[in-house]
């Protein structure tokens, strides 16, 4: 029998921020995707509107380490206190 986690999102499929919002989460990771670089960073999101799709932002996002236009954007789950 195979297993399932309910409201698991998987990376295949699109995240609205619409989703992330509801969960109340902010923030998205992001990575380079030059296999020199992998620079990472954990972005807010909060200003996005609810229509904005996270696999629509990988070719617009560019990198300030090396200049590298394209990138994982996948919604962050952590809980974060502050």
């Amino acid at each position: 029998m195979p297993w399932t986690i309910p409201n698991l999102v998987l990376h295949d499929k699109p995240v609205a921020r619409a989703n992330t919002r509801s969960h109340g989460r902010n923030r998205v990771f992001i990575y380079c995707n030059n296999p020199d670089c992998h620079r990472n960073a954990e972005l807010d999101v909060n200003r996005l509107s609810d229509d904005v799709i996270f696999g629509d932002l990988q070719p617009r996002v560019l990198c300030t380490e090396c200049d590298q236009r394209g990138a994982d954007v996948s919604p962050s789950w952590l809980l974060h206190r502050g």
